[in-house]
């Protein structure tokens, strides 16, 4: 595993690389620097946006957008040549923090120094979800899987007002209908159950949920280290290096005094981590990646959703969601 997780370091040398000085200059003013030629790509008001997100956050996160030519200097390889860059400009800067640079339409490059976040994964899932026509797509993606708010709009707070209480009034009968369509108490599991099966009583107290989810721990441990990832000419190193993230992640909280909906965070990063290893494992043997449900549309602590439900809420229209195993089992009671 440390090999697997190795290839995905890599150390270049940066030979003729463009200037990194006006990016540095920019940051002085601001956290995010947009190259005067590519506004259209990234439009002053979106910069902005980006601006008000980030401004004064800790650690700081640093954007640039820069033209693609500015790769020219890497001999063709286009990764290589970003890296260099956003190297150079690491050091310049010489300060810790999370940077992410945009090279034109060509390609968008993180780096995470002195800060503990997968940004290599983060941009890889939102590269996948983004065209590359749309960076600002990304980088907002980018940051919400950082938790980073996004900002704030500006109407007049008695907008804000009259809206809140439009929608309480509407949603109290919503609400009253939730409250009697909700599931029974042992219909779902409202508090930490493990990935494996254990008897009801095994289960009863805090302490004993915390045993269980340090040993669901383990057992995705061990299941990475028996874990048949060979390359053999597949390019798997990402989803390989994401479940060993989320072990990581996992097994440094796990020892903790946690609480329920702590140990539910710790379950759903093992679950997150089980899933990258079978589309590493696919992707060895050559099959499609399995997909990853949602969690459960009528609350998230029943777990990962087993399948899909056309569903219709009062006065709404039908439309499919993702249901967890006891969910499934009240919606087919009820008809609905």
């Amino acid at each position: 595993m440390r090999l697997l997780a190795a290839l995905m370091l890599l150390t270049t040398t940066m030979t003729g690389a463009a200037d990194p000085a006006p990016v540095i200059d920019g940051w002085k003013k601001s956290p995010v620097y947009v190259d005067s030629t590519q506004r259209a790509l990234v439009p002053d008001r979106d910069a902005d946006e980006l601006r008000s997100r980030i401004d004064g956050r800790v650690p700081a996160i640093r954007i640039a957008v820069v033209p693609a030519a500015v790769l020219n200097n890497g001999g063709g390889d286009n990764g290589a040549a970003a890296k260099a860059y956003v190297d150079a400009l690491v050091d310049k800067q010489a300060a810790d923090g999370v940077y992410l640079v945009v090279f034109g339409g060509a390609l968008i490059w993180g780096s995470a120094v002195g800060v503990d976040t997968p940004i290599a994964n983060i941009l890889t899932e939102e590269l996948a979800r983004h065209s590359r026509s749309d960076p600002v797509g990304t980088l907002n993606g980018v940051l919400d899987q950082l938790d980073v708010p996004k900002a704030s709009a500006g109407p007049p707070g008695w907008i804000w007002l009259v809206g809140a209480l439009v929608v309480l009034l509407a949603g109290l009968g919503l609400v009253r209908r939730w409250w009697k369509a909700r599931p029974a108490k042992d219909s779902g599991p409202a508090l930490y159950r493990p990935s494996y099966d254990v008897l009801p009583d095994e289960a009863d107290t805090l302490t004993e949920r915390q045993a269980l989810a340090r040993e669901d721990v383990t057992r995705f441990g061990e299941e990475l280290d028996a874990a048949d990832v060979r390359l053999d000419g597949v390019d798997n190193a990402a989803d390989v290096q994401a479940a060993l993230d989320a072990y990581a992640d996992a097994g440094r909280v796990v020892n903790g005094d946690l609480d329920d909906d702590e140990l539910l965070d710790v379950r759903a990063r093992v679950e997150y981590g089980r899933w990258r290893l079978a589309c590493a494992q696919a992707l060895v043997a050559g099959t499609p990646a399995p997909p990853r449900r949602a969690r459960c549309f009528f609350d998230p602590a029943h777990g990962v959703s087993v399948t899909d439900w056309m569903f219709t809420p009062g006065g709404g229209q039908p439309r499919e969601i993702p249901v967890c195993k006891s969910c499934q089992a009240r919606l087919a009671r009820s008809g609905r």
